[in-house]
């Protein structure tokens, strides 16, 4: 039997047992670990002590009457005040945790006082980890709450209000949160309070429900007319956002949701396919739809701005030569006899062909720069007819000499005996 204990007896059996009442105060003390704690005594006896006992569960921490006497384990760590009988206890440990008692004994009455310490760990790193951490609509996934520390209790919300329990169950202390089935009605802001009597802090944890591609649809039109712009848009009910691709008949041509093609051809006519594809879920969906590249071609904007600038250029260039031939009827007309070399013989008294008029030859000019007198100044020469004509040329070329000839049927004239002459037909065009 140690000394504590011997010692303990010894006072007991001086005195009278009597429970004091309310001697320490309600428990539970609770504190953290590192902490300390003062056990104070309430209404402690007047009277001089004759000995102080505080125990934990069945275990001495100090007793003191004439000396005190502390258990190993608690010197440093306790300060024990003899007025009072209180006791403060330092750095304290989870295994501190649990009931403690205290002994008064006075000259004529004992007193007994009881209480219970709590020592927890502070609570830290809170959090909620989600399994599968890519859950999937139609599928079971589990949320768990942990944190570091002493855990006393774990309550969930969504959204900021009660969890109302339908396809979900909470076991292991409420720290796991299970659902059967997910369904998208289950997205929402997760949290989970974690508390101890020391301290509490929150969790939260937003669920994403991955689901789709569903409904895939294509928007555009379906009859386009040749040369225009085909625009066709796709969209799927899909989380996160679908991945799309176009088919042409078939053929892959585009990937986005959006399909654009200029200066539509017949052959972009057919069938257009978007495929909707979620790479989480795996799922996909398609739609179809049909186009039709028909009619003539309808002028852009360029194309009307070529023909407008080419309407200018044609009235600017009619303008112009309007002005031309305005100036060219109003230059002064000369006289339709002509001579050359010499005086001719006048033919105004002509009422025939009026565009046949009569001059005298009288010099003929050679190739090689010289000249040939045809004959004297005062004889009679014969005629040559000169046709002009103010229509436009044909598009064919003129006829021959030979064949004009052949077509007059005019006989030309014949020189005199001792005079050149020159027959020559000349077509003014």
């Amino acid at each position: 039997m140690d000394k504590l204990t011997l010692l303990f007896i010894v006072s007991v059996s001086f005195t009278g047992l009597t429970n004091g009442v309310g001697l320490l105060p309600d428990g539970p003390l609770n504190k953290a670990v590192g902490g300390t704690v003062m056990f104070t005594t309430v209404n402690p006896p007047e009277s001089p002590f004759v000995s102080v006992s505080w125990r934990f569960g069945d275990k001495v921490v100090i007793v003191s009457n004439i000396v005190n006497t502390t258990s190993p384990g608690y010197e440093g760590r306790i300060t024990f005040f003899p007025s009072t009988g209180s006791l403060e206890l330092r750095s304290l440990s989870l295994s501190d945790s649990g009931e403690y008692t205290v002994r008064i004994t006075a000259v004529t009455e004992e007193f007994d006082g009881r209480t219970t310490l709590g020592v927890y760990e502070r609570i830290s790193n809170p959090s909620i980890t989600s399994s599968p951490k890519e859950p999937i609509e139609g599928n079971s996934v589990i949320l768990t709450c942990d944190a570091a520390g002493s855990v006393f209790t774990r309550k969930w919300m969504k959204d900021g209000s009660d969890l109302t329990q339908a396809d979900f169950i909470l076991h292991d202390n409420n720290r796991v949160l299970s659902f059967q089935r997910l369904k998208k009605t289950d997205k929402g802001e997760y949290s989970c309070k974690i508390s101890n009597p020391i301290n509490s802090m929150e969790a939260k944890h937003d669920l994403v429900v991955n689901y789709g591609p569903e409904n895939a649809q294509i928007k555009g039109e379906q009859n386009i007319s040749l040369g225009h712009t085909i625009t066709l848009t796709c969209n799927a009910e899909s989380e996160p956002p679908a991945n799309y691709t176009w088919l042409l008949n078939g053929t892959e041509i585009h990937n986005s949701p959006e399909y654009t093609k200029k200066n539509a051809e017949p052959s972009d006519s057919g069938n257009y396919t978007c495929q909707a594809k979620n790479i989480i879920t795996g799922r996909s969906s398609s739609s179809v739809h049909g186009v039709t590249v028909t009619g003539s071609s309808g002028c852009s904007d360029g194309c009307i701005a070529g023909i407008v600038i080419a309407c200018l250029v044609i009235v600017g260039a009619a303008a112009v030569a309007g002005y031309f031939i305005y100036k060219k009827k109003k230059r002064p007309k000369t006289s339709s006899n002509q001579t050359v070399g010499g005086g001719g013989q006048d033919n105004t008294a002509y009422t025939g062909n009026k565009e046949l008029n009569y001059v005298d030859i009288a010099v003929f000019h050679r190739r090689d720069g010289g000249a040939v007198q045809l004959g004297s100044q005062n004889e009679t020469s014969e005629y040559a007819q000169v046709r002009g004509n103010n229509n436009p040329p044909s598009t064919s070329s003129p006829p021959t000499y030979d064949a004009y000839i052949q077509r007059t049927k005019r006989p030309a004239p014949q020189p005199a005996a001792n005079v050149a002459e020159l027959y020559a037909q000349v077509r003014k065009t």
